[in-house]
């Protein structure tokens, strides 16, 4: 009786973590095609997103200090003292010296002069010109443009290791249907740290050049 109520206490769990995973808006993007390795081609619109850059010595020491470092803009940390409403995905790559948009290598590895840039993409109806001016300097607002993008979902923890396994996995795909990429690839990941991970929502990513 014990361990059946434990067991239904762990499902009852992981139902109300992943309502919680699922409550947050997520970007809207269209769906291309899906190819038979499970890559997705998908097409973004125009995004506005509060990014940070974080110099760090690791992938998760840098995702701390940025989602702290975001999360606080969000929650209120500027100037209008305004709340802005959690989205879905979280984005990181490394930075290498100049800023490139949400790029990385596949090691994602952090470079000299370099460091870790994270973003959050902000609801839709915010423009540069509606969103609040961020308190902490280190926070930047931005726009990216519409994109064609290659996304390979995963569960899991998110480490940078599985990172790396599913870009490898990605770019293979997409080679060997003679599909070219623009730039590097990035992270990017779904849910909130306490969603167990086989409800994690995860993604390899990467910017495809559109003839």
């Amino acid at each position: 009786m014990g361990i059946k109520c434990f067991i239904c206490t762990i499902l009852v769990l992981a139902c109300a973590q992943w309502e919680v995973a699922m409550a947050s808006e997520q970007i809207p993007y269209s769906v291309v095609r899906t190819l038979d390795s499970g890559v997705e081609i998908r097409d973004y619109g125009l995004l506005v997103v509060a990014e940070t850059q974080v110099d760090a010595q690791s992938f998760r020491e840098a995702g701390d200090s940025g989602f702290k470092r975001l999360a606080g803009y969000i929650f209120g940390a500027n100037r209008s003292r305004q709340k802005i409403a959690m989205t879905a995905p979280v984005a990181m790559a490394p930075e290498q010296g100049e800023r490139i948009a949400m790029t990385a290598p596949v090691a994602r590895k952090p470079v000299p002069g370099g460091g870790w840039r994270m973003s959050f993409y902000m609801p839709a109806g915010y423009s540069l010109e509606t969103l609040p001016i961020p308190d902490d300097p280190a926070v930047s607002l931005g726009v990216e443009p519409p994109r064609r993008v290659a996304a390979l979902r995963f569960s899991g923890s998110g480490t940078d290791e599985q990172f790396a396994e599913r870009t490898a996995q990605m770019l293979a795909a997409l080679a060997a249907e003679g599909i070219p990429t623009l730039g590097d690839p990035w992270t990017a990941r779904y849910n909130a740290p306490w969603v167990l991970p086989p409800l994690r929502r995860n993604e390899a990513m990467v910017e495809l050049a559109v003839p």
